[in-house]
């Protein structure tokens, strides 16, 4: 095991022995394992751990044990405690989000206090596998099935050669101690699903199931490297930067056999998902002045060119709504169209707008104390916090929620109740239909 580790270490991750790696050490058996291996082949490291408070007394011994190893090892140990769920819900992520983010921030300072020049995680040939079913399962490019990568940047993945019964038999057989984490015989969480249903079941099936998957992603990881030459190819025939901005040829474009895949590739880094990528496919064959936002970019359809501009930033993080925008990304993803044919929708997340009434472009923002509307079906105005305490809104998911303006009112509070004044009657003409694709945080 020890002379695996050292091969794929030198070899895969592309690092030296004389290094200082900072160990990420949970006190689960991978990353224990790996201290292990770092302190027994003379490798100079030191071990950090993030306490998320998430398992209460578990959490602390958790802390507790990794402070004792690394006192065993007499290494230097870095501890952070975080209030996670706070932070998920300040910042509207999911805790498993928010616990990465907050770990992976931390790490980069503590590498650059300690001057280190490598991060070591604990990730398996095991997870290599669940993460390639999960990008399967959510739909994904060749990138999401070429697996985990042995080294990305100064992040270093030494134990990938090493299957989770590999680990766990060198943990027996040299008397190392681990800390169990609960969590991980939850199957509420997808990877657990994934871990303890769904590829034991393949495994009936397919004995070999989990040596196929790693020859099938080391394959397609040969694949992809071809696919980007030819990406790369193209983007330079295709596109161009000029004042700041990205201009994509239309034409050009519309000349390759893959429309779609060659658009996601090259604003994938713009902020555009693969559904945004398919709207703005659609605007190719109309007129000018269609336009797409993603939380960082406008994508706007000019007469040769999609360019991609840089968003201005907007005060109090709002964001406007001009008559030709198609799609936005941020803080949600919603798409809007002027239709001719009378709709009387009134869904939560569909929401259908006399067009006259309106004023462009619209404001797209958090609600505040003060704010009021007139709740279809409602006569007179309402004060949006008593809606949100009628609707039985928790108090920590209210600042998640947001409202949509025409001038200085607002016409929808979004996903829950378009304003009175603003519905389609018998009289209207032109529709505006705003629908919210992927739902508000609330």
């Amino acid at each position: 095991m020890q002379q695996r580790f050292l091969e794929y270490l030198k070899n895969e991750c592309r690092c030296s022995n004389d290094s200082h790696y900072l160990l990420a050490v949970s006190g689960g058996v991978d990353s224990v394992v790996m201290a292990y291996l770092f302190k027994i082949s003379g490798i100079k490291f030191s071990i950090a751990h993030c306490n998320f408070r998430l398992r209460g007394d578990e959490s602390d011994c958790d802390q507790k044990f990794v402070s004792d190893l690394a006192e065993s090892f007499d290494v230097p140990c870095y501890i952070k405690q975080f209030d996670t769920e706070e932070y998920a819900e300040k910042e509207g992520l999911s805790v498993q989000v928010a616990a990465r983010t907050l770990r992976y921030e931390w790490f980069r300072e503590v590498m650059e206090t300690g001057r280190m020049d490598y991060l070591s995680v604990g990730h398996n040939r095991d997870d290599i596998i669940e993460t390639f079913l999960i990008n399967l399962s959510r739909g994904t490019g060749i990138r999401g099935l070429t697996g985990i990568k042995p080294r990305k940047g100064n992040i270093v993945r030494p134990l990938l050669f090493a299957s989770r019964k590999d680990i766990l038999g060198f943990a027996g057989e040299n008397n190392i101690r681990w800390r169990d984490d609960s969590s991980n015989e939850s199957n509420k969480y997808q990877r657990n699903v994934i871990r303890n249903i769904i590829i034991p079941e393949f495994e009936k099936i397919y004995p070999s199931f989990r040596n196929n998957v790693i020859t099938t992603i080391r394959n397609l990881g040969g694949t992809e490297i071809l696919y980007n030459e030819a990406v790369s190819r193209l983007e330079g025939y295709i596109a161009s930067h000029k004042h700041g901005n990205l201009y994509i040829d239309i034409e050009k474009l519309k000349d390759t056999e893959m429309v779609e895949t060659v658009l996601y590739e090259i604003l994938k880094d713009y902020g555009c998902n693969q559904s945004m990528v398919s709207s703005i496919a659609g605007t190719l064959n109309n007129s000018p002045g269609r336009q797409v936002i993603t939380s960082t970019h406008t994508i706007t359809r000019d007469r040769s060119f999609l360019i991609v501009t840089p968003n201005r930033p907007v005060a109090s993080g709002s964001l406007f709504i001009d008559v030709k925008t198609e799609k936005i990304g941020y803080p949600f993803e919603m798409s809007f169209k002027i239709l001719s044919d009378i709709d009387y929708t009134a869904e939560n997340t569909r929401a259908s707008f006399d067009y006259d009434r309106l004023i462009f472009p619209l404001k797209l923002r958090r609600w505040k104390e003060g704010d009021r509307f007139s709740p279809l079906g409602m006569k007179g105005s309402k004060k949006v916090s008593d809606f949100l305490i009628d609707s039985k809104i928790p108090l920590p998911e209210k600042k998640n929620v947001w409202v949509m303006e025409s001038g200085d009112e607002i016409i929808w509070v979004v996903g829950m109740r378009i304003d009175d004044r603003f519905k389609v009657t018998k009289d209207t003409k032109k529709i505006f239909l705003a629908v919210v694709e992927t739902p508000p945080l609330f």
